[in-house]
């Protein structure tokens, strides 16, 4: 998407993805006829922040950058550059952080062979000498890993991988989540990827599965780390979040409203509504299309014999864990104390070919001071 296509100022945050911004957005018809004529028709332009030189040093005045990915690879591992997912030669992150799912292999496949050695040799490669892994976790065909800068490095320790099994009898990793804490400079983050439960009727169930998996990696971390509980969650996955609402593949080929369609995103509808889903947690505001379901290898929506009513399935969650502020401070727990981690862009790649998902990627900054 090009700059000047959504009003936005560099250095403020990212708009965030809830009723208020929502229903002042819709309000602006031009804006809206534009963005419908742009992501309707699948031509969309992703764009990422900060177009700027390396860091030559790295200290804890300045704030640590994060780029995270969450991509459904539909079983395979691409044979072409990731380049253009990573931008590595024109943008520099301080951590990055792929989350992903159907990774190397289907799911069935991965029931009997999970290894994903392949798959972070190529990420590896694609990174180059100046990224080193810090951790990776593995469930079935979900795989997370963290890779940090060089310069970032001295200051990581404490790299902890978790999982939770959530398919057939609760053993069968299909579904479910993996996550991995890390302590930078004494601050816990924790990086969390999901695939759930799939089908346009399984939002009750996919919101079980979330608030097990949540309550789950907390506990975790909380006894990894000493009693100390993590300060910063982001949560990538196929969430399999749908359109509520009957569409048809005639409906795909004559809509045009694009804002129609996000307002019945289930996920928003569930926070919105204040279901026990995701209801702490912060998104950024979506300005690209639905991520699935397209052609492996063009940007056009399935609508052959396998349609699936489209869905942002593929999204990135973030929050901050004020509470842990209390076990450092006299003054007590003050829900308006300001953020430390800012998102400061949100969106998906339409380059990435090969699946029938396309990856969505965010950016942040944590302040360290």
């Amino acid at each position: 998407m090009n700059n000047t296509s959504i009003p936005q100022q560099d250095h403020l945050p990212f708009p965030l993805f809830n009723q208020r911004f929502f229903g002042e957005f819709s309000q602006d018809q031009k804006l809206i006829g534009h963005l419908n004529q742009l992501m309707l028709h699948l031509n969309h332009k992703c764009t990422y922040k900060w177009m700027n030189q390396l860091k030559s040093e790295w200290t804890l005045d300045n704030d640590i950058r994060i780029l995270v990915i969450t991509w459904n690879m539909h079983g395979m591992i691409p044979g072409y550059s990731l380049k253009r997912l990573f931008n590595i030669e024109s943008i520099h992150h301080d951590l990055i952080v792929i989350g992903t799912q159907e990774c190397s292999r289907s799911i069935a496949v991965s029931l009997l062979c999970e290894s994903k050695g392949s798959w972070e040799s190529k990420l590896k490669d694609e990174l180059g000498k100046n990224y080193v892994k810090v951790q990776s976790a593995t469930l079935n065909a979900m795989h997370l890993i963290v890779f940090a800068h060089v310069l970032l490095v001295p200051k990581i320790k404490n790299g902890r991988p978790y999982t939770l099994s959530q398919g057939f009898m609760g053993i069968v990793g299909n579904k479910g989540g993996i996550a991995i804490s890390v302590n930078i400079n004494e601050k816990i983050f924790l990086f969390a990827n999901s695939h759930l439960e799939s089908g346009q009727n399984a939002e009750a169930k996919r919101q079980t599965q979330f608030s097990k998996l949540e309550s789950h990696f907390e506990n975790e971390v909380y006894s990894s780390h000493k009693n100390v509980p993590y300060d910063y969650l982001i949560w990538t996955g196929d969430f399999n979040s749908r359109i509520d609402q009957k569409i048809t593949t005639q409906t795909i080929r004559n809509h045009s409203d694009f804002f129609g369609w996000l307002s019945k995103d289930q996920m928003h509808l569930s926070r919105n509504n204040s279901l026990n889903y995701q209801t702490q947690f912060l998104e950024g505001m979506i300005f690209f299309p639905p991520t699935y379901k397209l052609l492996e290898y063009q940007n056009q929506w399935a609508v052959g014999n396998d349609f699936r009513i489209p869905g942002w399935c593929d999204r990135i969650l973030f929050k901050e864990n004020k509470q842990s502020k209390t076990l450092s401070s006299t003054q007590g727990f003050n829900e308006n104390q300001p953020s430390q981690i800012k998102l400061q862009n949100y969106d998906a790649n339409f380059d990435i070919l090969g699946s029938d998902h396309r990856p969505v990627f965010a950016q942040f900054t944590v302040s360290f001071q």
